[in-house]
């Protein structure tokens, strides 16, 4: 009964209730857990974590996944003790199988409303391992590390994972205690930093107080999926710190490198969204009105997708200037910035970033 309660919509705006009540959308361009005001959410884009894993890996010339596993599997045990320590009593009532199996049940409903997958217990032996039935994954490798974490967080112990293919889009994942964790785990920290307040406003729903600008997204917490109606391509509510924590680790084997590709693999993705929500020239350079109005549009998804809060823009000289307070992460945003500017104005790029002060950056552009 609190499950169906707590798996309900808003009847006014369709957001979930859940989501509109664990999870507050700020005026300083976050998006943070209401129990745990440090830990960061933020909404991203499928195609950009296919490519996160995928083409930057490949440029690399090695793998990623695993450094991805353990960051996730350590973001998501933090968001899962934060609940049940801040919950009066939760901990002593973990002691009891039934509140166990609630949990359980708990973590398929967060995992279906933030669209990473839609998920069916198949078998659950407490305190030893469970087995569920995945469909509509999102990238099994870190939906897989989701779950190894949240089972850290209630029984206090390690946990590995391993699953297979068992039909289109579906997955048999298994879940069993281990007797410790990979050494690259226990050195990856979340490196949580308190935000800069803001004084941004988000326009919200009269009824469920979310915000009114992620009208486009359809959720289908059945299939595990949201939706941008836009641009018909799959997005997910995800933890803030995991990207941070992968790139601190890749860096620390394989040195700076790496930000230029993730920067770059950032950029070319956003050519590819800005020319999805038709913001980009066809034939003929934007006009000044329908360039100021296509930048403003876009900049303004930043604190509704809880990457930074956008405070200065400049748009002079055949260049930009644009002032991020609590960016969600420099390289990304840095080539968030150089693909939009590069698919409205038509040209190659080169961009700089200054830290002005800490949780906040600048970023320059200026035609290559």
């Amino acid at each position: 009964m609190i499950l169906k309660f707590m798996a309900r919509q808003c009847r006014v705006c369709g957001f979930p209730w859940l989501i509109s009540n664990v999870m507050s959308w700020n005026d300083n361009g976050t998006i943070t857990i209401v129990m745990q005001p440090e830990m960061r959410a933020v909404i991203l884009h499928q195609g950009f974590v296919d490519t996160l894993f995928t083409e930057i890996g490949a440029r690399l010339g090695v793998s990623i996944e695993h450094i991805a596993f353990e960051a996730q599997r350590n973001a998501a045990k933090e968001v899962f003790d934060s609940t049940f320590n801040m919950i009066p009593g939760m901990r002593f009532a973990l002691r009891f199988k039934q509140v166990k199996r609630f949990s359980v049940r708990y973590f398929n409903l967060v995992a279906s409303n933030c669209g990473l997958c839609h998920s069916d217990v198949v078998d659950y032996k407490i305190a030893e391992s469970g087995v569920s039935r995945i469909t509509n994954p999102f990238y099994m490798p870190m939906l897989a590390a989701n779950v190894v974490g949240a089972f850290e967080a209630m029984e206090h112990v390690p946990y590995k994972a391993e699953w297979e293919k068992s039909g289109p889009d579906t997955y048999m994942l298994r879940v069993e205690q281990t007797e410790e964790k990979p050494e690259i785990a226990q050195r990856m920290d979340l490196h949580i930093e308190p935000p800069l307040p803001g004084k941004g406003r988000l326009e919200s729903c009269s009824h469920c107080r979310a915000p009114r600008g992620l009208s486009h997204l359809e959720w289908k917490p059945d299939d595990g999926m949201i939706i941008d109606s836009r641009t018909k391509s799959r997005v997910l509510l995800l933890d803030g710190h995991m990207v941070g924590a992968v790139f601190r680790e890749i860096r620390r084997e394989l040195g700076d490198e790496v930000d230029e590709l993730l920067m770059d693999a950032q950029r070319q993705w956003t050519i590819a969204h800005a020319s999805l929500l038709g913001l980009t020239p066809t034939t003929e350079p934007l006009s000044p009105e329908k360039l100021s109005k296509a930048y403003d549009e876009y900049l303004s998804l930043l604190p509704l997708h809880g990457h930074g809060n956008p405070v200065s823009f400049k748009n002079e000289d055949g260049g930009i200037e644009l002032v991020v307070e609590n960016p969600y992460d420099p390289f990304i945003l840095a080539g968030t910035i150089k693909g939009l500017y590069e698919a409205l104005e038509n040209t190659t790029s080169y961009v700089s970033r200054e830290e002005v002060m800490p949780g906040v950056s600048k970023f320059v552009l200026k035609p290559a």
